[in-house]
């Protein structure tokens, strides 16, 4: 949510609701009051990276006297419970987090999912699955006691798991594909699996599926006649920006470009 006018905003009392409400700030600002059951506390100028936890049980609201630009990410007790049983971790109870505490982890989860925001055209499940285990792990981790927890050993896939995994992210090479997917065809839980495919492959499933789709659309441009406009959609991209922003970025030149410049 971004709110760039100079003038009170005020966000209304919510719903209760048995879940939590968790911000980050992306950019600095944002000099509000918080109410929370009628208690009232005054926070200063936030900085980039400060991050808050609103139990949403409770009645909250907030009034931001500054512009501010901030991420906000929804978590039902139902999703926490649920994950932390996936973790085989005890359940967490409530999620304690002192007002403006300064995450760049959470900043950082919270800015990777900027693009996907802007241009949800390009939004891969298995990418976005695996931005929001990790912030469950992250939040889990240090505002629900489970650092007091025995962590749970990674290890790699099996080798048949390995194959499995694979064939199925390069039988989705054009579509999409989510983490639960990829990770029932290997028997495993979607957290398991994908740090189980990172300690074999060192890689995340989406980055290597982002990598096979690369490697895909190197091959279909040495065929000087085919679009690439259909070379995008062949390889699992949105249209044909998309593919020169992630080809771009994986080989620093363009997909015209490296046609050109790898011409027989």
């Amino acid at each position: 949510m971004r709110y760039a006018l100079p003038h009170l905003f005020v966000l209304a009392p919510l719903p209760p609701e048995d879940a939590f409400l968790l911000s980050v700030e992306i950019n600095s600002g944002g000099s509000r009051r918080i109410v929370r059951d009628g208690k009232s506390r005054q926070l200063g100028l936030q900085q980039e990276g400060a991050f808050h936890i609103a139990d949403l049980s409770q009645r909250a609201s907030a009034y931001v006297s500054s512009p501010f630009h901030s991420m906000f990410f929804h978590l039902p007790r139902a999703t926490l419970d649920a994950f932390t049983e996936e973790m085989e971790m005890p359940r967490v109870e409530r999620l304690r987090c002192a007002a403006g505490t300064l995450d760049p982890v959470i900043a950082n989860l919270g800015r990777a999912m900027l693009p996907v925001l802007m241009h949800p055209q390009d939004a891969s499940r298995l990418f976005v699955d695996h931005v929001a285990l990790a912030l469950k792990a992250h939040v889990v981790h240090v505002y629900g006691g489970g650092a007091d927890s025995a962590p749970v050993r990674a290890r790699g896939l099996a080798p048949w798991q390995e194959r499995r995994a694979k064939a199925f992210l390069m039988q989705h090479l054009a579509g999409d594909v989510s983490l639960a997917d990829a990770a029932r065809e290997c028997a495993l839980s979607r957290s398991h699996f994908s740090k189980a495919f990172k300690q074999t492959t060192g890689q995340t499933p989406h980055a290597w599926l982002v990598t096979q789709r690369v490697e895909a659309a190197r091959r279909l441009l040495e065929q000087p006649h085919l679009p690439i406009a259909e070379i995008a959609a062949t390889c699992g991209f949105s249209d044909q920006s998309h593919l020169t922003r992630v080809f771009t970025a994986h080989t620093g030149t363009s997909p015209a470009r490296w046609r050109r410049l790898n011409a027989g």
